[in-house]
C-alpha cells in the first residue's frame, strides 16, 4: 500500500517540475513580437490526471477508514474473550459423584439395606459457580469482521488496478505533449481556464463540438468548461 502512495505522489511531484521548467522555457522561446491571438489546439491532460489521482486516492482513503473504525472493535470484542476464557473454570461443575449407593428401587434405603431388586445411583457434585462461556457469537464476530477488512483490503487493489493504468496514461500523454510544445518557437502552454481569460481562441472544431454548451447562454458555464477544457486545469498548447 505504501509502494502506491509513493507512486502516485513521486509521478505528481515529477510531472509538477516539468510544469514548472517548461513553463520557464516557454517565456524565453516566445517572440518578443507574439501574435494578438493565439490558437489553442493541442489538450494537455495534466488537469485530468491530477483529478483521477484525487479521486483514487479518496477512494483508498473511504476503504482505510473502514478499516481504521474495524480495528478497535476487534481489539474489544478480543477482550471480552481473553476475559471470559480468565474466568473459566471447568471445576466449578463436573460430572463428579458424591457418593455411590445401591437403593431400593420402591422403598428407597431407609434401613440403609440393599435388597433386590435395587439398582446402583450416583449422586452427582453440585455445580457451583460458572462454567466455561459459550465463546461462539465473540468468534463469530471477531470472523466477520475479518471478512469486512479483507473485503476493504480486495476494494483497494481493484480501485487501483482500474485506476492507475489511466493516471499512468495521462501523466505520459502530458509529458509528451509538453515537451512537442515546447519545441515550437511560438507556442505557450496555458491553463484552460486562462485561454478564455487571455481572450486566447480554441479550434474551430471544438468550438464547434461544445456550441451546445457555450453558446446558449453566452456565458462559460460548468458544462461549457467542461466541453472545452474536459479539466479547468487541463493545459493547451497555444500558437
Amino acid at each position: 500500500m505504501k509502494f502506491y502512495f509513493k507512486t502516485i505522489c513521486l509521478s505528481l511531484i515529477l510531472i509538477s517540475v516539468f510544469i514548472g521548467f517548461n513553463l520557464i522555457n516557454q517565456k524565453e522561446n516566445v517572440f518578443a513580437d507574439e501574435p494578438e491571438s493565439l490558437v489553442c489546439k493541442t489538450k494537455i491532460p495534466i488537469g485530468e490526471t491530477i483529478e483521477d489521482t484525487s479521486d483514487l486516492l479518496d477512494d483508498i482513503y473511504v476503504e482505510l477508514k473502514n478499516i481504521y473504525d474495524i480495528v478497535p472493535n476487534q481489539i474489544k470484542a478480543a477482550e471480552e474473550m481473553i476475559k471470559a476464557v480468565q474466568n473459566c473454570n471447568l471445576e466449578n461443575c463436573q460430572p463428579v459423584c458424591v457418593d455411590i449407593s445401591c437403593y431400593s428401587s420402591s422403598l428407597g434405603d431407609e434401613d440403609g439395606l440393599c435388597t433386590p431388586p435395587y439398582k446402583a445411583e450416583c449422586v452427582e457434585k453440585e455445580c457451583k459457580g460458572k462454567i466455561c462461556p459459550d465463546l461462539e457469537f465473540i468468534n463469530n464476530l471477531i470472523s466477520l469482521q475479518f471478512e469486512n477488512i479483507d473485503k476493504s483490503f480486495e476494494k483497494i487493489n481493484n480501485i487501483y488496478a482500474e485506476k492507475i493504468k489511466d493516471i499512468n496514461d495521462g501523466l505520459e500523454k502530458s509529458r509528451e505533449e509538453f515537451d512537442n510544445c515546447s519545441k515550437i518557437k511560438t507556442a505557450e502552454t496555458i491553463r484552460c481556464q486562462d485561454v478564455l481569460n487571455k481572450d486566447y481562441e480554441f479550434t474551430v472544431e471544438k468550438n464547434k463540438e461544445c456550441e451546445n454548451f457555450c453558446e446558449k447562454t453566452g456565458e462559460i458555464t460548468p458544462a461549457c468548461l467542461e466541453c472545452l477544457c474536459g479539466s479547468s486545469i487541463n493545459y493547451f498548447c497555444c500558437n
